[in-house]
C-alpha cells in the first residue's frame, strides 16, 4: 500500500476495533488519529448521513484521505430514536437511567447500524453501511463496549452485545453486519 490509511476517532472501543481488524486481519497501514479539531457531526436522521459528512469534513480539513465510522440504534417503540444520537443519549441519561425509563415499555425492538466514510479531499465520501436486528434488554449485562451494547440482545440471541463480546469478539463482530469487511474489501481493491 503506497499511503497510510488515517482513521479519525476519539472512541476507545474503535481503537481497539481498528487495530483488531484493519490491522491485524487485513494488515493496512493505518493511524489512528484523535483529532485535534472537533469532527462536526450533522444531525440527521442516519448514521450513514452523519459518517458521510463527518469523513468530508475531516479530509478536507487534514488534506489527506480519512475513515471515519459511526453506530446507531434504532428503537422501533421510540420512533427510531436514538438512532444517530446514541453518544448523546449516553451522556445525557446513561445505561441504567436509560432502561428505568424504558422498563414498562413492551415493544422492545430494535436495530443498530454501523457504518463507515472514506473520503478524500475534494470528493465525495463512499460509504458502507451495515447493522442487525434484535430488542432491548430489562437490564443491563456486561462490561465491554458502547452504552448500548450492554442492553442490546441481537435475534436469536440470549446474551447482549456487551457478554457476547466478552466471550468472542468476532462471534459478536457478525451482528454489526458487513459494513467494516465490505470497507476492507473495497479499500483493498481500489486503494491499494
Amino acid at each position: 500500500m503506497k499511503d497510510k490509511l488515517i482513521y479519525l476517532t476519539t472512541n476507545p472501543h474503535k481503537v481497539e476495533e481498528a487495530n483488531d481488524f484493519f490491522i491485524k486481519k487485513y494488515g493496512f497501514n493505518i493511524e489512528i488519529m484523535d483529532p485535534t479539531f472537533e469532527v462536526l457531526e450533522i444531525q440527521a436522521k442516519t448514521c450513514s448521513e452523519v459518517v458521510a459528512f463527518s469523513a468530508r469534513y475531516g479530509a478536507e480539513k487534514l488534506g489527506v484521505p480519512v475513515l471515519k465510522s459511526d453506530s446507531g440504534l434504532y428503537i422501533e417503540a421510540l420512533g427510531g430514536l436514538p438512532g444517530p444520537y446514541n453518544a448523546y443519549f449516553d451522556k445525557q441519561i446513561g445505561v441504567d437511567l436509560f432502561l428505568e425509563l424504558f422498563k414498562n415499555v413492551k415493544n422492545r425492538t430494535a436495530k443498530i447500524e454501523h457504518c463507515f466514510a472514506y473520503c478524500e479531499p475534494g470528493k465525495e465520501p463512499v460509504v458502507f453501511s451495515g447493522g442487525g436486528t434484535g430488542r432491548i434488554a430489562l437490564q443491563a449485562q456486561g462490561e465491554r463496549g458502547r452504552w448500548h451494547d450492554k442492553f442490546y440482545i441481537p435475534d436469536g440471541e440470549t446474551k447482549t452485545l456487551s457478554e457476547l463480546r466478552s466471550i468472542d469478539h468476532e462471534y459478536e463482530a457478525q451482528f454489526w453486519g458487513h459494513a467494516i469487511d465490505d470497507f476492507a474489501k473495497w479499500y483493498i481493491q481500489n486503494k491499494r
